[in-house]
């Protein structure tokens, strides 16, 4: 497997204000390593290039290769559930694991253990996808899955919270207060939302841009979008409360990962695919981190061009998400540098990152 590479942001400080932020990826372009493959062996190799979201990213591979080839993908149903299921483990991970760790909290072990385990079950269209569902609303949150859906105010999200005290109650509230306590030297600016796109929409977008550059550092039309949960629930009157409350997105991020992680199963559509042109063919999938694309070409039996635009090349642009923290003020090197994690975090890198702060 090739190197995963690592994230590096660097801060611009001057003790008091940030003044710049500096993303850097040295994660490779491991699809580079298709190029001249059959499909076949394409379709093979892609999920041992990935040690993040393998599923998603084999679904990817022959849904593209698929439609490249003018075929419908085959075991869609069986794709669609593990997809799902690897997101949901994902999105555990997160919050049972590396969220209490970020914060200082216990860690949930065997919670998590159980419900992943559950989940690869489900996997393979055995064990009850509605029950586990109804015992993490009870577990995670205290409530059930009515109560959480009634939910539609950022007061109330906190009321109930505090009411209910599931597992989650110390996470939800330990990010409102951070982000409560943020202060800026000016009016913050934080790059859009992606918009929610058909296969077809984002050929007619991006068809002139597939190739390396744009895959490293996906925009449009000159600007960065960030994909993920909050963008696919952000026309929820529920998520744009919690956004107008607190526009830093740390809180909202959160909350629209346990909206994804706790939806009706049946509701869940993840793997699209569209045939661009003869021997071209894009897919899309909906992976816990947002939008993976892949875009591919064959000619002569062979892929003379495949690339890959995962999620975290959108929400770490150099110009993306992360430049929300410029004007931060904190004159405190440490308690920077917690509050650049909680952004990092809340972003949900699909490889390791480390934090430089530089006086300027």
């Amino acid at each position: 497997m090739p190197n995963a590479g690592k994230l590096h942001l660097r801060i611009l400080w001057n003790g008091m204000d940030v003044l710049g932020i500096e993303v850097k990826s040295t994660r490779p372009p491991a699809y580079h390593l298709l190029s001249g493959k059959s499909p076949e062996d394409a379709v093979k190799l892609v999920p041992l290039l990935f040690s993040v979201c393998g599923k998603a990213q084999q679904a990817a591979a022959l849904a593209t290769v698929s439609a490249a080839q003018g075929r419908d993908m085959q075991q869609l149903e069986k794709f669609e559930r593990a997809v799902l299921c690897e997101a949901m483990q994902e999105y555990l991970w997160k919050l049972l694991l590396d969220w209490p760790k970020l914060l200082g909290l216990p860690q949930l072990e065997t919670q998590f253990i159980r419900w992943h385990a559950a989940l690869n079950v489900i996997s393979t269209d055995k064990g009850n996808a509605e029950d586990l569902l109804a015992e993490m609303h009870q577990v995670l949150l205290g409530m059930t899955a009515k109560e959480w859906q009634q939910l539609d105010t950022h007061d109330r999200l906190l009321e109930c919270i505090k009411d209910k005290q599931g597992l989650l109650a110390p996470i939800i509230l330990a990010l409102e207060f951070s982000e409560s306590r943020l202060d800026f030297s000016g009016v913050p600016t934080g790059c859009s939302l992606m918009s929610t796109w058909t296969p077809t929409e984002v050929s007619r977008k991006f068809a002139c841009h597939f190739g390396t550059e744009f895959a490293q550092k996906p925009q449009l039309n000159g600007n960065p979008l960030e994909t993920g949960a909050l963008a696919k629930t952000q026309h929820l009157p529920f998520v744009r409360d919690i956004l107008r409350k607190r526009p830093a997105r740390l809180l909202a991020r959160l909350i629209a990962r346990l909206i994804d992680l706790l939806q009706d199963v049946q509701a869940r559509r993840r793997i699209e695919q569209i045939t661009v042109a003869n021997g071209i063919g894009l897919s899309m999938v909906q992976t816990a981190r947002g939008m993976l694309l892949h875009h591919v070409r064959i000619e002569s039996g062979r892929i003379a061009q495949y690339l890959i635009v995962a999620p975290t090349e959108w929400n770490f642009h150099p110009q993306g998400a992360l430049t929300y923290l410029i004007g931060f003020r904190e004159g405190n090197m440490t308690r920077l540098v917690e509050t650049a994690k909680l952004f990092v975090m809340s972003l949900d890198p699909c490889v390791d990152f480390e934090i430089e702060v530089v006086h300027a």
